[in-house]
């Protein structure tokens, strides 16, 4: 397996991993299958242009990602989000997402002094993989996503490198 930042030409493969990330993972994204599906292929590329994302490669083939931006304002530069941590579900448990969150971490550090991320409350793997990471939970964000008529609670969580 190799780790790397995606470049232009990679656009494809990961608009195809974020589609299959939110079709099998609705809880733990925001924006819908059916929003992003709708999405022109030039917001796909905009976004592996102006992020950082890190693609987990399986000889050609990308099977995860974790992506990094800075905010852009000058009173939020000194912070970072992580965020589309996703592995397909045939390439779990093997370390892919820690590996990912490690690459996102390196990263950050060389620009921002803390590191922001929300995830559902309810997704205990995730939240432990955070954790473990040294992230730490500073609120919950009550009934942040709705889906199928359910709601679900975002922990807000923040990694800080001072």
């Amino acid at each position: 397996m190799n780790i790397r930042v995606l470049q232009f030409d990679d656009w494809q493969q990961w608009k195809d991993l974020r589609k299959e990330s939110i079709l099998l993972s609705p809880t733990a994204f925001a924006s819908s299958f059916e929003e992003e599906a709708g999405l022109a292929d030039r917001q796909f590329q905009d976004w592996i242009t102006k992020n950082v994302i890190f693609g987990a490669f399986q000889g050609d083939q990308l099977i995860g990602t974790a992506g990094f931006f800075q905010m852009e304002l000058a009173k939020e530069k000194h912070r970072g989000v992580l965020f589309s941590v996703y592995v397909t579900p045939h390439e779990r448990q093997q370390g892919i997402a820690h590996q990912l969150v490690e690459h996102v971490i390196q990263e950050a550090k060389k620009r921002v002094i803390q590191l922001h991320l929300k995830v559902v409350s309810s997704n205990a793997s995730a939240v432990h993989l955070y954790q473990r990471h040294g992230f730490e939970v500073y609120g919950t964000e009550l009934r942040s996503l709705k889906y199928q008529d359910r709601f679900f609670n975002e922990y807000l969580m923040v990694l800080r490198f001072d």
